[in-house]
């Protein structure tokens, strides 16, 4: 495979993935396949079945829709191309709480749960599944409080990879959810996420076109010494 099409297919996907955060879609749960021998991420809409963002690393959700669970949710759920690939999801340790203007830590946990299985925050935890032809799985995320009381309203972030067997793990990826704020805070508090936690697409392309001049050097100093 040749440096242009790596340089060119990275900053496809940047553009891509900058252009789906700029255009604010209302809501993509998690896709995840595989590139380069690597688990990666991107926006799925689960009731159209299309893949809306090749790469894509924060995802949103809602807590308190049920009144049943107040505190509870099943957003963002979870789609794959890797069929017959049994998938981890790994939940890291700690989350933080939105202030406005960032995030700091937060007293409380939250459990992302799925068949039985338990993730949890505070000492980070997983949960495994197969991944079967039209996954279309919804996990539950809990936020729980402080000594049994109830948490209070607020925006949330968590954070997660995924791994499997054969491949490497994704990158960090996150989940802002929502527990009674406003849209136009829990857009704010996700937009916060991707542009200080998510490396920049744009830094990138320097980087991977300088690598490119580097070998195009390399193989003109090469061909010089060949010549004489």
């Amino acid at each position: 495979m040749s440096r242009t099409f790596i340089v060119s297919s990275i900053v496809a996907a940047s553009i891509a993935s900058v252009t789906f955060a700029d255009k604010k879609e209302p809501h993509a749960d998690i896709w995840v396949t595989a590139l380069g021998g690597s688990l990666v991420t991107g926006g799925w809409d689960h009731i159209t079945g299309e893949v809306i963002a090749p790469s894509l690393r924060v995802f949103e959700g809602e807590l308190g829709l049920d009144p049943l669970f107040p505190f509870s949710g099943d957003a963002p759920g979870i789609g794959s191309d890797l069929v017959g690939t049994t998938l981890t999801m790994n939940l890291l340790q700690g989350i933080s709480v939105w202030n406005g203007s960032g995030y700091t830590a937060s007293p409380y946990s939250m459990l992302a749960s799925y068949a039985g299985q338990d993730a949890s925050s505070i000492a980070g935890g997983s949960f495994s599944f197969l991944v079967s032809q039209g996954l279309d799985l919804h996990p539950e995320y809990t936020l729980l409080g402080t000594g049994g009381a109830d948490p209070a309203n607020g925006i949330y972030l968590v954070s997660f990879t995924m791994g499997a067997q054969g491949y490497a793990t994704s990158d960090t990826f996150w989940a802002v959810l929502n527990l009674n704020e406003s849209e136009e805070a829990h857009g704010a508090a996700t937009a916060w996420v991707e542009a200080n936690l998510v490396p920049a697409p744009a830094a990138l392309v320097p980087m991977m076109l300088a690598f490119l001049t580097s070998g195009r050097s390399r193989t003109r100093r090469q061909s010089t010494r060949a010549a004489c």
